[in-house]
């Protein structure tokens, strides 16, 4: 277990990742969502995915919450 702080720089590249991939999922989201509106996708497929989709978007979240507080102590 190593008790010495951080480099700032190690926790900027992890923020920068974290930002990376959280613009990823909302690209991805937004252009899902421009291809529903247009009917591109039709509205009954994207209904089936979109609960469990919210879900698992849910658990991800709380997960993340969970380990971000059990880490700061």
């Amino acid at each position: 277990m190593n008790l010495e702080p951080q480099k700032t720089s190690e926790i900027r590249a992890a923020g920068g990742v974290a930002r990376v991939f959280a613009s990823l999922a909302i690209l991805v989201l937004a252009a899902l969502t421009i291809l529903v509106v247009l009917d591109v996708i039709p509205r009954s497929a994207f209904a089936e995915a979109a609960g469990k989709t919210a879900m698992v978007a849910g658990i991800c979240a709380l997960a993340i919450a969970a380990i971000g507080f059990l880490s700061r102590r």
